[in-house]
């Protein structure tokens, strides 16, 4: 984190001959050698888009691997920068109307890539609008959330398709490593109800003997797992591709969630869609408006 703070207190903005891509990551290369005395060893933009209502700014979503002097021995870091760039400017700062910084207003859009059969939930991969949730069975606003979101996809699997990723935040939520590799197991059969229980057990979130938590879980879903079926090859290449994903879309907290490519921050616009559907469902004649349209313009 010592890095992050770092980069965060370098908050100029240089003038360039002209900005493109190439150059905002050769110049934030230099900046952070320069200011750092650290080697980049590799930086590339994941993501990049002009960011509506700012007249011609663009972020950048740099994936940044350092190699850090501490002590006598160099250390990998890898670290996650947000630039912005316009005609021959480049700043680690642009802030809204409202003083608002907008590297914590935006994300990178969901590569193609994040829709695979694999983590498709509910709904049908060719709906209209694809949902892209970010989740811990712990986390109070994911119980809150999620069992609702994947109820209403269900009912609506035309209009949607959620793929689900986990980010069990083991840190806060101990019991949630053992309960997310139930759920990649839960998922790739398609019990979905089972799955939304997940966020409702009975047990702590501190728990950490898996006897204990498979056992809570038995008594919520009728079904035993044991030590074996969570040593499944497969649950941690899934596990590991969702924390890739996490990282590639700048995740830090749970429930994350993306529609059609965009960081959705209210985590409900989902119920917008609904009610523009039915609405058009009453009335033909009546043209769906784009809900999303308005964040960003």
């Amino acid at each position: 984190m010592r890095l992050k703070v770092i980069l965060l207190t370098l908050l100029a903005t240089v003038e360039v001959f002209a900005v493109n891509q190439k150059s905002v990551e050769y110049y934030v290369k230099k900046y952070i050698e320069n200011k750092t005395h650290s080697h980049v060893e590799k930086i590339e933009t994941i993501s990049t888009y002009e960011v509506g209502g700012t007249n011609g700014w663009h972020v950048y979503f740099l994936s940044i691997n350092i190699k850090m002097k501490m002590g006598k021995v160099y250390r990998n870091r890898h670290l996650s920068q947000v630039v912005f760039a316009k005609d021959k400017k480049i700043t680690f700062v642009l802030k809204d109307k409202k003083g608002r910084n907008y590297a914590k207003l935006l994300k990178p859009l969901v590569p193609n890539s994040a829709y695979d059969k694999r983590h498709l939930l509910v709904g049908n991969e060719h709906a209209k609008h694809k949902i892209l949730l970010i989740s811990d069975p712990f986390c109070p606003f994911c119980q809150e959330i999620v069992p609702p979101l994947i109820t209403a996809v269900q009912n609506h699997p035309n209009l949607f398709a959620l793929y689900s990723y986990q980010l069990p935040l083991v840190r806060i939520h101990p019991a949630s490593a053992v309960v997310t590799k139930v759920m990649v197991l839960l998922h790739e059969e398609g019990k979905v109800e089972d799955y939304k229980k997940m966020y409702h057990l009975l047990v702590s979130e501190k728990e950490r003997k898996e006897s204990v938590i498979l056992k809570a879980i038995e008594k919520k879903i009728g079904r035993k797992f044991t030590h074996k079926d969570l040593t499944n090859p497969k649950i941690k290449q899934i596990l590991d591709f969702d924390m890739a994903m996490k990282k590639h879309l700048f995740v830090t907290g749970t429930p994350t969630i993306f529609i059609d490519g965009i960081w959705d921050p209210t985590r409900l616009a989902y119920k917008r869609y609904i009610e523009e559907y039915e609405k058009a469902k009453s009335n033909p004649k009546e043209e769906e408006e784009s809900f999303f349209f308005s964040l960003f313009h």
